[in-house]
C-alpha cells in the first residue's frame, strides 16, 4: 500500500525557484550531506498540476518532510507556504530530480 503523509509545499510562479540555478544546487547539497533519499522534491509546472497542489496555472514547487528546509527555502525564494497530504511513492516516482540545469547565458561584453 501506498504511503500518503502530510508534507510542507513552498509554492511560486514558475521560475521563482529554479530560475538561478541556486535551487538546484540546494538540492545536491541537502542530498550530499543527508543522503540521497532525503524527502524532498521539486514539482515542475506540469507536476504541479498533476499532484493537484494549485488550480493556477504557470507555478512551481519544492515538498519536502521537513519544515525547517521549507523555510528557509521560503527566505531565500519567496513563494507561499501550504501543506497537503501525499503519495511519497508518487513524488518519488515523478519528482525525484533536482530541477533541470538553468541555462548558462554570457553576460559579458564583446569589443
Amino acid at each position: 500500500m501506498s504511503e500518503t503523509k502530510e508534507l510542507i509545499i513552498l509554492l511560486a510562479p514558475e521560475g521563482q525557484l529554479q530560475g538561478n540555478g541556486q535551487l538546484r544546487e540546494s538540492f545536491h547539497e541537502r542530498r550530499d550531506r543527508k543522503g540521497a533519499n532525503y524527502p524532498m522534491w521539486f514539482l515542475n509546472a506540469s507536476l504541479v498540476s498533476k499532484f493537484n497542489i494549485t488550480e493556477k496555472k504557470g507555478y512551481e514547487a519544492v515538498v519536502a518532510e521537513d519544515s525547517t528546509t521549507i523555510s528557509w527555502l521560503k527566505l531565500r525564494f519567496g513563494g507561499e507556504r501550504l501543506t497537503k497530504s501525499m503519495n511519497i511513492e508518487e513524488l518519488w516516482q515523478y519528482a525525484s530530480q533536482p530541477p533541470e540545469q538553468t541555462e548558462i547565458i554570457d553576460i559579458s561584453t564583446q569589443s
